[in-house]
C-alpha cells in the first residue's frame, strides 16, 4: 500500500512552487500553487479537509473547478492582458484524489487563435491520473483598465 506524502506551504516553497495571485474564488477553493519545470508552466493544490466529499477523496466539483482555474490561468500567458472566460469544458474522472494528495496539471494550449483558446490537461497526484479535462476560452479583449492605459485615454 502506498503512504501518502505530506505536503505543506513551506515544503512547496522549498520546492520552487508559487502561490498564484487570489481571486474571490480561488480563496475559496485554494490556495492555487504554480511551479515552472523545463519551461513548462504546472499548477497544484493539496487535498485538504475542505475539499472533502465525505469519503476522503477530492469532491468533483473541486478537481473540475482546480483544472478549470489551472487551464484558463495558463491561456492567459498567450495575451495576459486579455479577460478570457471559459465557453466550454469537459473533464473526465479517473480516480479519486486522496486527502494530503498534492494533484497537479500541466496544462497545454491545443490552439491559440484571434478570439478562441483550445486548451486540455491531465490531472495527476504522483502518477496516478485523477482526471482528463479540455476547455475552451474566449477572448474577451483587454480588461478596461488595461485598455484605457495602453490607449492613454486615462479612464
Amino acid at each position: 500500500m502506498d503512504q501518502p506524502v505530506a505536503h505543506d506551504d513551506a515544503r512547496l516553497v522549498g520546492q520552487g512552487w508559487s502561490r498564484i495571485r487570489p481571486s474571490r474564488f480561488t480563496t475559496l477553493i485554494g490556495p492555487i500553487w504554480t511551479i515552472t519545470v523545463n519551461g513548462r508552466q504546472r499548477y497544484a493544490f493539496i487535498v485538504e479537509d475542505k475539499h472533502d466529499n465525505t469519503t476522503d477523496r477530492a469532491h468533483g466539483g473541486m478537481i473540475m473547478a482546480f483544472c478549470d482555474e489551472a487551464l484558463g490561468l495558463h491561456a492567459h500567458g498567450l495575451k495576459p492582458a486579455d479577460r478570457l472566460f471559459t465557453v466550454g469544458f469537459e473533464c473526465q474522472f479517473v480516480n479519486g484524489a486522496k486527502m494530503g494528495d498534492l494533484v497537479e496539471i500541466e496544462p497545454e494550449i491545443v490552439n491559440g487563435g484571434r478570439s478562441l483558446v483550445f486548451m486540455r490537461g491531465t490531472c495527476k497526484a504522483g502518477e496516478r491520473v485523477i482526471a482528463t479535462c479540455s476547455g475552451i476560452w474566449k477572448r474577451a479583449g483587454a480588461a478596461r483598465g488595461e485598455r484605457t492605459a495602453q490607449d492613454g485615454n486615462g479612464g
